[in-house]
């Protein structure tokens, strides 16, 4: 018996150093499904209807986006995979194209429990370090397949922020005054799904989600739904992880401050927000 465990002991070593060595590339497809409001202007003639549907697909075309995830036991790194694409153009000539900036890249370390988010202000540039914030995912007897790998349901509910309440109070308190083309909704709870596959053991996936028994292939979050096309696995390969390096390091709470002030600073006596262009 002795010598059976000790034989059983050394090939988990075995194994648990090998699973350490291999690194991975996750690609993801993400969309958001947009919400339609109420109260639209009637539409008056065909052209107003084509260039509407116009608008509607460039949104639409705006929403889905590709990443890709680079990642080995302890790091991950996630960003996006930039495409250029020719506007949209109209029966009636016009063209129209959207697109939403958000932060850049994201990169975890589980070893260290931080993470370095890329962000920027008016083109100066950013790196948003903080320690990583544990999820309590709540496991869920659900499965199913993605692609080749069986997978498991996990949910966790994320709380509304400090900052999101403040956000919502100065909002009510600007339409007191004068109401806003925008209205904007009461942030609540969210409650985000995950299902995640134990046949690629690493505690990480897209964005900043991490803390399940294996990658992460689908996440869906509130109107918005990220899924894993493709994996690519290698236990040869030994690249490093580049860390995003280029910017000012701050934390979250100081980037919040900075970026407040400056839109502060571009407002009216109305709080409407005023650009300037130069011919």
């Amino acid at each position: 018996m002795k010598k059976i465990t000790i034989v059983l002991f050394c090939l988990l070593a075995v194994l648990a150093a090998s699973a350490q060595e291999f690194q991975g590339k996750a690609e993801y497809f993400s969309k958001t499904i947009l919400k339609k409001k109420g109260g639209e202007s009637e539409i008056k003639s065909d052209e107003d209807a084509a260039f509407k549907v116009m608008v509607e697909e460039a949104m639409k075309k705006a929403t889905e986006k590709k990443y890709i995830l680079t990642f080995n036991k302890q790091e991950s790194l996630y960003e996006e995979i930039e495409e250029l694409e020719k506007p949209k153009v109209g029966d009636n000539g016009l063209s129209f194209s959207v697109k939403f900036s958000g932060p850049g890249k994201k990169y975890l370390n589980l070893k260290d429990k931080s993470k370095i988010v890329e962000d920027e202000i008016f083109g100066k540039e950013f790196l948003i370090v903080e320690p990583l914030e544990k999820l309590n995912w709540k496991l869920v007897n659900e499965t199913k397949k993605i692609g080749d790998y069986s997978c498991y349901k996990a949910k966790v509910v994320v709380p509304v922020t400090e900052k999101q309440k403040q956000a919502y109070k100065d909002f009510l308190k600007k339409q007191e005054k004068k109401s806003s083309l925008f209205p904007m909704e009461e942030p609540k709870d969210r409650v985000i799904t995950a299902w995640y596959t134990p046949e690629i053991p690493v505690s990480l996936g897209p964005i900043n989600y991490w803390g399940l028994p294996g990658l992460i292939l689908e996440i869906n979050e509130e109107n918005m739904i990220i899924l894993c096309s493709k994996v690519t696995l290698s236990n040869k390969e030994t690249t490093k992880i580049k860390v995003p390096n280029t910017g000012k390091i701050v934390t979250q709470a100081e980037f919040d401050k900075t970026q407040k002030a400056k839109m502060d600073s571009l407002k009216d006596k109305d709080g409407n927000i005023i650009f300037t262009t130069t011919n």
